[in-house]
């Protein structure tokens, strides 16, 4: 297969299943603000979880992937590297809420260059 995004009325993903290219493979920017004007969002969610229907069917029983949350405000040249307050890293089944609704603020879900070891990871945002 090939790396894909999915988009729709009410989520932003993307399914990493190759070796992304040295730019990385992102879902789609979310602006939250415009989000919660226009689409009367109430809580928007982020979630990292296996791409197989069945992960024990898998060839390594569970993917190698390492999924980064970025966002980037006003006057940011760059995307920065969230990073829980606990200190802990994203792993495939986190699910939470991002509670930012900034103005100017946008945030995307990826895998770099080098974060792809082997498997299938479907991530990124639901409201």
């Amino acid at each position: 297969m090939a790396n894909s995004r999915v988009s729709a009325a009410n989520h932003e993903y993307a399914i990493v299943d190759t070796v992304p290219g040295s730019e990385g493979y992102f879902t789609n920017e979310v602006d939250v603000r415009l989000k919660s004007k226009n689409d009367k969002l109430r809580k928007l969610f982020f979630s990292i979880r296996e791409a197989a229907a069945d992960v024990s069917a898998a060839p390594s029983a569970g993917s190698t992937v390492a999924v980064v949350l970025q966002f980037r405000c006003p006057g940011d040249e760059g995307w920065t590297n969230y990073v829980p307050l606990d200190g802990s890293e994203l792993a495939i089944g986190n699910r939470l809420i991002l509670e930012d609704i900034g103005a100017g603020v946008f945030w995307r879900a990826g895998v770099v260059s080098d974060g792809f070891t082997s498997g299938s990871v479907k991530f990124g945002f639901d409201w």
